[in-house]
Formats: structure tokens, sequence, C-alpha cells
């Protein structure tokens, strides 16, 4: 794992109070709701893994959060979605709206689509890219 991603780590440990790394592969964000991501990238069709990538941890942490703001799942109230929103916010330094988070989750929750969700980030977030 390179500098950056434990750099990213170490941020998400102080912005994500009860975060922590479980069997070196996977990032919890959140133990009770199970809010979490693989820090390892999958290869298909061959078996195995490899490390993630700055963009890609970025891009990971954007798009399961995108689940818990904008799924059918959570109301706009709930404290998941609040929880979501404000961890989003923060870590991008950016005021996405609740309908900004709802096309990202449409275009890019859960992993969806890694190579727009890393064009969408270089952008600066320009939500052209995901319409």
């Amino acid at each position: 794992m390179n500098r950056e991603v434990e750099n990213r780590i170490e941020r998400v440990y102080d912005m994500f109070e009860s975060s922590f790394l479980h069997m070196k592969e996977e990032l919890i964000l959140h133990k009770k709701w199970n809010i979490y991501f693989r820090i390892v990238i999958d290869l298909w069709p061959e078996k195995g893994s490899r490390p993630i990538t700055p963009i890609e941890f970025d891009y990971k942490l954007l798009s399961y959060l995108s689940f818990y703001t904008a799924s059918n799942h959570q109301t706009k109230g709930s404290a998941k979605c609040k929880w979501a929103w404000n961890r989003i916010n923060r870590w991008f330094r950016n005021e996405f709206s609740y309908e900004d988070l709802q096309t990202i989750y449409q275009k890019l929750g859960c992993g969806a689509n890694m190579s727009l969700g890393i064009e969408f980030i270089k952008s600066g977030f320009n939500m052209g890219i995901l319409e």
C-alpha cells in the first residue's frame, strides 16, 4: 500500500470516529451500520487483487457512502443519511446537495462505474459529467 493511501486511511480514522481496518482489506467506516469498502481492487477475470490507488480510494469512499444518502433504504432525514452526507461533504471539502448525492448514487453508487467516478473526481465534481 502506498503512503498516500495510508494517509487517507489515517484521515478516515480521524473523521470516522469508530473506523478501523479489518483483515487488512476492509476499511470499516461504521461498524454498527456495517458501512465499509475494500481497500483493494479485485482483478477480473483473473483471481486475486491489487493495492488501491489514492484516486480509487476516494472513488470508493464516495461510491459506497452515497448508498446511505440516496438509496431507497434511507430517507433524507435519517441518521444514516445525515451521517454519510456530512462525511462526504467533509471528506471532499464540498457542499453536495441531496439531489447531487442522488445523482452520484444513481451513476456511481456501490462501485457501479469506477472510470466515470474517477473522471468526476478529477473534474472537481462537475455534476455535468454525471448527467
